[in-house]
Order: structure tokens, then C-alpha cells, then sequence
């Protein structure tokens, strides 16, 4: 929306001195390049398409209609699932606004994978690796407008176990049992010798 992006304009009778409007404000950078392109700078615009508007010194003008989309900064609102594996793998869906086609998204500094813009409001990506801790999540679409959710995603390593007790018990089962590890949470499955 703040305008700012480079420009190439295709079609022809360019003539050197050829100003650009997008909509109704004057693009700047203004470079006649041939008699079938120009290149020129946006200028700001709120959001939505306009018609982009080539005029000759002699005040001939051609006009592309709807040739142009100012867009809105993306935004992230949620995750989910919002943690993984450290290792990266974890199929995600990305909550928020203004996404296109061709965004790309990161966790903290790493790159997802398999990016997938669903719609303006829904990415599907898989994570990255990951250090044990949260991390930024942030989506950029092609224009370079970004949006992020600060600590939107959770990387947790996988439980260890240290030690059960007691450690025997009778065959049918039926022993409550206490395990001691690390980094376990809510959901956890166990097995005992193969069997939950």
C-alpha cells in the first residue's frame, strides 16, 4: 500500500516525456524504455485494483483497467496445531488475512516447506526443525509485506524416560505405575511392552 514498487509496463506508442497515473496518482520513477515499455515506480494507494494509465505529450492516453491490486500487509492470527517435533514435519494450518499466492513462510529463521496459500485467509505448510522452545511465525507475500505471530509456534522435544516405578508386576496387569523423564505433555500416550 505504501507504493514503492518497480514496475514494468507493456504495450505500445510509449513516447519518450509519457507520464503513469495507477488510479488517479501520478507513478514516479517515470523510464520510457521503448515504444512497448516503461518502467516506472507505484505510488501509495489503499487497498483494492485500479486502472494503471500511460499518457503521451501529446495527451494521447492508453489504459489498462483493473491492471494494478494495491494489497494489505498479511496478517497471523493463529496456528494449529501451534507445537511439534523439533525435527520439523508437523503439517500446519496458518490462520490470518490478506495472503497470495506465492507467500512464503517462516518460523523464526527457518523456511517452511510445502507452502500452500488456500485462500486469502488460510495457508497449509509443513515446519522446519527447530530449536526446543517458541518461535515467531511470519508470512511475506510476494510484494514483501509480511505479518507474524510473536511466539506462535511451540517447538518441543521429544520425551525421554528415565525410570519407572515400580518395575515388576503381575502378569494381568493392573499395576499403577509412576515414569520419570522429561519434556512430556497433556495427550501423551504409553506402551508397556507394546500395549497401552
Amino acid at each position: 500500500l505504501g507504493g514503492g514498487t518497480a514496475v514494468l509496463i507493456t504495450g505500445t506508442g510509449f513516447r519518450t516525456g509519457a507520464t503513469v497515473t495507477f488510479g488517479a496518482t501520478p507513478a514516479t520513477g517515470v523510464t520510457v524504455s521503448s515504444s512497448t515499455s516503461i518502467l516506472a515506480t507505484s505510488p501509495a494507494g489503499g487497498a483494492g485494483t485500479v486502472s494503471v494509465s500511460v499518457k503521451n505529450t501529446d495527451n494521447q492516453t492508453g489504459t489498462l483497467f483493473s491492471g494494478y491490486t494495491f494489497n494489505s500487509a498479511p496478517t497471523v492470527s493463529s496456528v494449529v496445531p501451534n507445537s511439534g517435533r523439533t525435527s520439523g514435519g508437523t503439517t500446519v494450518t496458518i490462520i490470518g488475512s490478506n495472503f497470495v499466492a506465492g507467500a512464503t513462510v517462516t518460523f523464526g529463521l527457518n523456511a517452511a516447506i510445502g507452502v500452500v496459500v488456500n485462500s486469502a485467509t488460510s495457508i497449509t505448510a509443513v515446519t522446519p526443525a527447530g530449536a526446543a522452545g517458541s518461535v515467531t511465525v511470519t508470512v511475506t507475500n510476494p510484494s514483501l509485506q509480511a505479518g507474524s505471530l510473536p511466539l506462535g509456534f511451540s517447538y518441543t522435544p521429544p520425551p525421554t524416560v528415565s525410570g519407572v516405578s515400580p518395575v515388576k508386576g503381575p502378569a494381568n496387569g493392573g499395576t499403577t505405575i509412576t515414569i520419570a523423564g522429561s519434556n512430556f505433555v497433556n495427550g501423551a500416550a504409553v506402551l508397556v511392552g507394546g500395549s497401552a
